[in-house]
């Protein structure tokens, strides 16, 4: 079995790379256009668990720089774009809750289900990318 390093270590590089360049292109991009590049560029397939490892190790190294932000918006437009350059059929979402104050929060889903984490269900949609497709009539 080849050694499965080089292509780790390529995945984690690209998950830093992302990391490290997502402030710049989110104040220069809308929204909608921001997603649409990052869904472009394949990189070799890989599975889930792997891709989870390069997020972390790049999460690791980004927690470590205030010039970069730690907030879900970031943390999902990279695992969006990691999973979907990788095959993955991902949706980034963002919704709102609103139990005592209104509060945001942005994820990925994978399969119409949250990937990687619990939401609260007062969480109620506000925008997805890519849109649901529309039943055939």
């Amino acid at each position: 079995m080849p050694n499965a390093w080089p292509k780790r270590l390529h995945l984690s590089a690209t998950a830093l790379g992302l990391r490290l360049s997502l402030p710049l292109r989110v104040a220069r991009s809308s929204l909608p256009a921001l997603l649409d590049a990052l869904s472009r560029g394949a990189i070799e397939p890989a599975p889930l668990d792997v891709i989870d490892e390069a997020l972390a190790r790049a999460d690791a190294i980004t927690l470590r720089l205030p010039f970069v932000p730690d907030t879900c918006l970031y943390r999902s437009l990279a695992r969006f774009s990691l999973l979907r350059r990788a095959g993955h059929a991902a949706r980034f979402v963002m919704g709102l809750s609103r139990p005592d104050a209104i509060e945001g929060h942005a994820w990925v889903e994978l399969d119409g289900a949250p990937y990687g984490e619990e939401l609260s269900p007062d969480l109620v949609v506000t925008y997805a990318y890519p849109k649901p497709k529309e039943p055939a009539a």
